[in-house]
């Protein structure tokens, strides 16, 4: 669980310091971003954000159950339901953050094509590879059946009762 916890918080990293250094740098005099108006350059912003939100809400969510967990206000079952989420958040923000990376080499490199479309195969190449490895697997996955209504349900009133009773 510890590795995963560094894998978000790395992929959090990367995509604050990114969302910061625009590809294509700025403009001088009004501080915007060079390429704000091509599309590829949008497809980077939103997907640099999206894997920033999901990384940060899996260490949010982990260090606040695990807060909570020293204090020996959360069930065991609780505490595996809430790894699995900040698991699945995690892999959700990896190829977030590489649809990133390919939108921001795409934008930069656009003038020499052919290197941003060979960037581009490479980066999608690992999705394709990822999804061969995990292809068959079965992960847990939070459904919507009434046993995990329940479950949020108590996790959620566990929670703000804890929090009232500061």
């Amino acid at each position: 669980m510890d590795a995963l916890i560094v894998v978000a918080a790395l992929v959090a990293t990367v995509t604050f310091a990114a969302a910061f250094t625009m590809p294509g740098g700025y403009k001088n005099e009004q501080g915007t971003a060079v390429l704000l108006k091509n599309a590829a350059f949008v497809v980077f912003v939103i997907s640099d954000a999206i894997a920033m939100v999901l990384s940060t809400s899996a260490l949010f969510i982990h260090f606040y159950w695990a807060l909570l967990g020293k204090r020996g206000q959360v069930e065991e079952d609780i505490k595996e339901t809430f790894s699995d989420l900040t698991s699945a958040l995690t892999i959700w923000a990896i190829p977030a953050m590489l649809i990133a990376f390919i939108a921001g080499s795409y934008a930069v490199l656009a003038p020499s094509l052919w290197l941003a479309i060979t960037t581009c195969f490479i980066g999608v190449s690992f999705i394709f590879f990822a999804s061969k490895i995990s292809h068959g697997k079965r992960y847990k996955r939070l459904s919507c059946n009434t046993e995990r209504q329940d479950f949020l349900a108590r996790a959620l009133e566990l929670s703000t009762s804890v929090n009232g009773n500061k």
